[in-house]
């Protein structure tokens, strides 16, 4: 349900159902030169309307947009980090409703804090892991 009230400065809040709206964010984490500077970007989930695994790269963009987002790249994983799966991509559509539900539902959350999505090495293998941004992020095993 669809609800909206005034906010202390007259503009009009908008949340669906209890809370706020949980949005998800996808953050890419890589080292640049020179050597251990780490650079970071972040997308919004729903800004998505474009997504493939090209190159072995998995890139979004967003319907009318020329601009391309790489969201994950094997090398992020470090120089001996094994290729992304194929399907990697679809692998995050499943991560990005998963992160919703788990919001939705957290019985800690009331408020429905937005979520964080990152590609990471998890015993050798790519999985998107989630995690709150008042939570420390998660370090690669």
């Amino acid at each position: 349900m669809l609800v909206g009230d005034p906010g202390d400065d007259g503009e009009t809040i908008v949340s669906f159902g209890r809370g706020t709206v949980t949005h998800v964010w996808i953050m890419r984490r890589r080292n640049s030169p020179p050597v251990g500077t780490a650079r970071s970007s972040l997308v919004r989930a729903d800004a998505i309307t474009r997504l493939s695994m090209y190159d072995g790269y998995v890139r979004a963009s967003e319907l009318g947009s020329d601009e391309v987002a790489v969201l994950a790249k094997a090398e992020d994983g470090g120089h001996n980090a094994p290729p992304l799966p194929g399907d990697f991509h679809t692998d995050l559509i499943f991560a990005i409703t998963q992160a919703r539900r788990d919001a939705r539902n957290a019985t800690d959350d009331p408020d429905e804090e937005d979520r964080i999505l990152m590609a990471q090495l998890e015993d050798g293998d790519w999985v998107w892991k989630t995690f709150r941004p008042s939570e420390p992020e998660p370090k690669p095993s």
